[in-house]
């Protein structure tokens, strides 16, 4: 590229208020950025251990010393949890557009990977156990498939930049890739716990500050909180707290947990109770709200009538004073609970977060958690700005609503939230995201489970959704029987023919859709006559049946069996689907390939359709229409082309197990070694 991007900072983090030591740390980042052997550094630790300090402090020094870089790309998911939202930003970086594309997530991956092995970046994933299972055996998994993917890829070759993460939790994917590094955080050495203290104000001798240290664990935050606290309640003299006494903690309790409970403790026994509501309200949005939205819920009437009438406070309300409602809210700043996030923003994207440890200590200052998210939900919905959200971006607060209800336990709103979003996995091209929100109705996310809601009934919409993102498997579990016959798509892609073979029909009104798989099948299966007699026999009303009696002719040679003008027809005025209309111009290319009819624009029709269908994300689709396409470049003697086609194949069908588009992908692969001459190739390929 002719110039450098300047930086791009989604969801920024906060900044530390002193930052001392870490030098073994900021060495390994400056010489993986220098071209070194670690393509992926990754920071893990407990929570406040300063994992994010480092990274900032390490950025900062990218603009002191002005670093040529090709792309500088910062998300934090405790302030942006939609990686599908971010993939999107990072991939409109990259290609220097304005805002995100609506385009799928695996289009995002496919095009960033080969600009990170060819630019210099410095691509950094703040918080990234926010988008990692936390539980099971998939526990430091990434929830979704394709930021997995991105970082498995990057972490697996040399890179002449560094990506970057920080998590509370272990990388089992990244870890073992080759060019990965992991660095676990310890505590603070004693002489930076002093300065650190020091810094915040805090007086006193050597001998002071490393008992205040100890009492915080040497844990980073857990010693920022402390200093903070002695230095509002104590005028900052270390000596004058020798009286701090530490709670006692169960057995089961980290070290972590014992560090910062026994400073978050001090501050629930101290600070007033109006500040302690604020706090917990301004930390209860789980994605967290800019600073002129916070003001405006704190000071609504819902809020007030939550504190006054259901929660009985006695004390003065300060919700309708903004300088006083300000104040308290400097105070917690200053205190370091809560954090402005957002250096040079405008006021109205000024975002007021906490650490999660914070979140987690003053979460139950709510009372019933179940009806202060039943006011965070009702003050968004009754927002008079709200309106249809036209991309992901502007989605976040519908998001944010949904969580809310759901945190309510009001199934029936959240339902209702989920339906306002208009099929994401279809609108915004993001499955991910509307997979996400329907587990949102099991006990920890677990489909296996009874859900929560006895009226869900939303089990296709999400076993669509698996099929989206090429998790077949998991989309045949989720299909309940009454669904039965829609599984044949995942059946199909997976290779499993037996259940279509072996079950002749099904019931109404699934028996022409389920004939088409089966004929489909059939076909695979080696079965041609019985298949073809099938096909023939069938009257496709729907793009979805004409699909698969249109493959089962296409495999069998019998195209000319096959109605145009029925396939062509549409009823008058209906508004047809993009990804039927996607389905019927890659028949049609498929016929005029077949038919030696393809003419002078069969090539960049069919780049045009495969450009549609990665745009799309449609895994079974992407690798169906590369397959017609190698045929094509192979028939034209086109072989370096073909290969290069038919390797992404290759790769797309490997990675979601879609066995028979793999088996054709390597009966390819042999037919173009064997024209090279290349026998040992095709001996293996063909094996």
């Amino acid at each position: 590229m002719s110039s450098p991007r300047p930086p791009r900072i989604h969801h920024c983090t906060s900044e530390p208020y002193r930052f001392f030591g870490r030098e073994p740390e900021l060495a390994a980042l400056d010489e993986a950025l220098a071209g070194g052997d670690a393509s992926l550094i990754a920071l893990v630790g407990p929570g406040g251990q300063g994992k994010t300090a480092i990274v900032q402090h390490w950025l900062s020094r990218f603009e002191q010393h002005k670093t040529a870089l090709d792309g500088l790309f910062l998300w934090s998911f405790y302030r942006g949890k939609d990686a599908d939202l971010c993939l999107r930003e990072l991939y409109a970086y990259a290609e220097g557009m304005e805002r995100a594309p609506d385009v799928a997530a695996s289009y995002c991956v496919d095009r960033l990977l080969p600009r990170l092995r060819r630019e210099r970046w410095a691509l950094v994933l703040d918080g990234t156990e926010v988008a990692q299972h936390d539980t099971g055996a998939w526990r430091g998994r990434f929830v979704h498939p394709e930021l997995g993917r991105l970082l498995e890829e990057a972490a697996s070759e040399p890179l002449p930049g560094v990506v970057v993460l920080t998590s509370r939790f272990e990388l089992p994917t990244v870890a073992t890739r080759r060019h990965a590094r992991l660095l676990g955080l310890s505590c603070l050495d004693a002489a930076s716990a002093r300065g650190l203290l020091r810094g915040l104000g805090v007086q006193g001798t050597d001998a002071d500050l490393d008992r205040l240290a100890t009492l915080g664990g040497g844990h980073a935050k857990a010693v920022e909180l402390l200093g903070t606290f002695v230095t509002r309640f104590y005028a900052g003299e270390a000596r004058d707290s020798a009286p701090l006494d530490a709670p006692a903690l169960g057995d089961e309790a980290s070290d972590e947990e014992r560090a910062v409970a026994r400073v978050l403790d001090l501050y629930r026994r101290h600070l007033p109770a109006d500040e302690q509501d604020i706090l917990a309200l301004a930390t209860a949005f789980r994605d967290p709200a800019t600073e002129a939205r916070l003001l405006e819920y704190l000071r609504s009437g819902p809020v007030e009538t939550l504190l006054f009438q259901t929660w009985k406070r006695t004390y003065p309300s300060s919700l309708h004073d903004p300088a006083a409602l300000r104040r308290k809210i400097d105070g917690l700043v200053d205190a370091r609970l809560l954090e402005r996030v957002g250096r040079g923003s405008a006021d109205d994207t000024l975002v007021l977060d906490a650490h999660p440890l914070v979140r987690r200590a003053f979460e139950s200052m709510l009372g019933s958690r179940q009806q202060s998210a039943g006011i965070r939900a009702g003050f968004l919905r009754g927002r008079p700005d709200r309106r249809r959200p036209e991309t992901l971006d502007e989605a976040r607060e519908e998001v944010e609503m949904f969580h809310a209800y759901c945190d309510a336990g009001l199934w029936n709103e959240a339902d209702s939230a989920y339906v306002s979003l208009d099929n994401p996995k279809h609108r915004f091209l993001a499955p991910a995201l509307e997979r996400d929100l329907l587990l949102r109705f099991f006990p920890d996310g677990d489909w296996g489970r009874s859900p929560l809601w006895s009226g869900f009934g939303r089990y296709r919409a999400l076993a669509i959704s698996f099929e989206l993102l090429g998790q077949y498997d998991d989309a045949l579990d989720v299909y309940r029987e009454t669904d039965a016959a829609l599984r044949g798509d995942a059946l199909l892609a997976l290779g499993r023919l037996e259940p279509l073979l072996e079950r002749p029909t099904m019931p109404h009104p699934w028996q022409a859709l389920w004939h088409a798989y089966r004929a489909h099948a059939l076909c695979l299966a080696g079965r041609e006559e019985e298949a073809l007699r099938l096909a023939r026999s069938l009257v496709p009303v729907d793009i979805y049946e004409w699909v698969h009696v249109f493959e089962c002719y296409l495999r069998a040679g019998q195209l000319a069996a096959v109605d145009w003008r029925a396939l062509a027809y549409r009823p008058p005025r209906a508004e047809e689907h993009r990804w039927a209309a996607l389905a019927r111009q890659r028949m049609r290319l498929d016929l005029a390939r077949r038919t030696g009819m393809a003419d002078e624009n069969f090539d960049a029709d069919m780049r045009s359709l495969l450009e549609a269908y990665d745009r799309g994300g449609l895994p079974y689709e992407r690798a169906l229409t590369r397959l017609s396409y190698t045929r094509w470049l192979m028939d034209r003697g086109e072989d370096d082309a073909a290969r290069t086609v038919n390797e992404a194949t290759r790769t797309l069908a490997g990675h979601h197990a879609m066995r028979v588009m793999l088996a054709d992908a390597e009966e390819l692969a042999a037919a173009l070694a064997r024209r090279r001459g290349e026998e040992d190739a095709a001996a293996l390929a063909a094996r």
